[in-house]
């Protein structure tokens, strides 16, 4: 059983830093969009944000001006991490 403990230990961790990276994403493409000339840079973190963001954002319209979709995607993005791959981990340590 320790083989499939090693697998989920490692599974939920490589899960934690792509979500880690996913919300720098989000984080970074939220700030570069107060800036009123978009750069290259911009689309590229956009697009990755947006894997996220789409969902979030055809569910919660705009408030006015105000997109709140990166925050909502954040707040997805912790509980994920701290429920569902807090909980693989947990159970590849009791595996081990």
């Amino acid at each position: 059983m320790f083989i499939l403990g090693n697998f989920l230990i490692g599974l939920g961790v490589a899960l934690r830093i792509l979500i880690d990276i996913e919300m720098f994403f989000v984080i970074i493409s939220a700030i570069l969009s107060w800036f009123p000339l978009p750069s290259r840079i911009y689309y590229y973190f956009q697009a990755i944000a947006d894997i996220v963001e789409k969902p979030v954002r055809r569910l919660i319209p705009r408030i006015g001006p105000v997109d709140i979709s990166p925050l909502i995607s954040i707040v997805i993005l912790v509980f994920l991490d701290r429920f569902l791959i807090q909980s693989i981990i947990d159970l590849g340590y009791m595996l081990k």
